[in-house]
């Protein structure tokens, strides 16, 4: 069994869809007997910049670095004892997760002065859905021209979670398709057996039905203000609908608080924030009638798996990865970006339909079941290992 070092710039607590993915691969990768540590930054969030305290002592041997950043528009997070650490230790391997991020650079470098394999999973997000000022994504666009080329070209493989993740990068350099791996993320169904229960979340929130469930970071880039504008469609046929936000905020909080107010909506609207307790977090989307993800971009979206297992139709925009994740008319629905009249006549449509969401919810669970496991992603990824060790 091989020696694994994974690398990324955040990992949990710290929240995050590629901080879940590095944990959850990491821990299924040594459940089938590999040794993995996980080198990343001692942040707990980049917007605001912050540190993560004390954290519990885990298995998996984590290091985590001192992290700095740029001032102002200018972020862009280092953590310069990363390479002293890995000229340190030895491992068989290398992966190292999320493009055009530091540690990426320094694995690249070290890759070319140890000649061991290194993977790369890019967690990929073009700069127009970055989110950050505008000389951070002119430092991207610097960054695309000037450095990502040899870092790409680097690796042995590059793990892509969705076909189109790898199309929008190969828009940009030239990817090799003979390098190519497309491995989704994935989810525990174990989290998910038995099914959470939806009274749970509704009893500690005061939340009725029907409920319409948005949950990850309150981020400029996850469309939530489509959300708030389908909200008035919705409420006039339905009145009594609920739609909570779920997650914690990068900034957008007051200004959806403010939007809802003067569309005089803001009553069937709930906030709650970042659910700490992760039962009462699963049980939100069991409580759900309908799962809305109106994101700018999303390069997979695992918040659609979490819906899925929990038999709650998904609605998606047509962005990045989510047509790869929703079956349209069968798991759910996908609406164009900055559709809130189409976004509201969907919800409307599942509200009104309880057969259909049970069907859809129903399909929703076995898709997660066939291709979306961790123990299926770990599988594979370990293939990729074994073929380059």
């Amino acid at each position: 069994m091989a020696d694994i070092l994974q690398l990324c710039i955040r990992y949990p607590p710290a929240p995050g869809g590629a901080e879940t993915h590095v944990s959850s691969l990491t821990s299924s990768l040594v459940e089938l007997g590999h040794s993995v540590s996980v080198y990343t930054s001692d942040l707990y969030k980049e917007f605001p910049f912050t540190r993560l305290e004390e954290e519990e002592k885990k298995k998996i041997p984590v290091k985590r670095h001192r992290a700095y950043s740029l001032k102002g528009d200018l972020h862009y997070v280092f953590f310069p004892s990363l390479l002293r650490s890995l000229l340190s230790e030895d491992f068989d391997l290398y992966h190292a997760h999320s493009y055009g991020y530091f540690h990426m650079n320094v694995a690249s470098f070290y890759k070319n002065l140890k000649d061991k394999p290194l993977v790369i999973t890019p967690h990929f997000h073009p700069e127009w859905s970055m989110w950050g000022g505008k000389k951070r994504k002119k430092i991207r666009k610097l960054y695309d021209s000037c450095i990502a080329q040899s870092v790409m070209d680097s690796a042995e493989r590059i793990i892509g979670v969705t076909r189109n993740e790898i199309d929008l990068l190969s828009e940009r350099l030239d990817i090799p398709e003979e390098k190519v791996e497309i491995i989704p993320n994935g989810i525990d169904p174990e989290d998910f057996d038995p099914m959470p229960e939806g009274s749970t979340f509704k009893q500690r929130y005061d939340v009725e039905s029907p409920m319409v469930l948005y949950t990850g970071r309150l981020a400029s880039n996850k469309g939530l203000m489509d959300l708030v504008e389908a909200m008035p469609a919705v409420l006039k046929e339905d009145p009594d609908t609920t739609f909570v936000l779920v997650g914690e905020d990068e900034g957008m909080k007051e200004q959806i608080k403010k939007r809802a107010h003067e569309l005089d909506v803001e009553d069937s609207l709930i906030i709650t924030g970042y659910i700490e307790d992760y039962d009462v977090f699963k049980a939100a989307y069991a409580a759900a009638d309908v799962y809305v993800l109106p994101s700018e971009y999303e390069a997979f979206g695992i918040v659609l798996l979490e819906a899925m297992m929990c038999e709650t139709p998904c609605i998606g925009t047509d962005v990045g990865g989510v047509p790869e994740v929703i079956d349209e008319d069968e798991t759910g629905f996908i609406v164009e970006y900055g559709d809130p009249k189409k976004l509201s006549s969907n919800i409307l449509t599942l509200l009104r339909n309880p057969r259909m969401r049970k069907e859809m919810g129903e399909k929703g669970r076995k898709k997660v079941l066939e291709n979306f496991t961790w123990k299926k992603v770990a599988e594979e990824v370990e293939r990729v290992y074994e073929e380059l060790i």
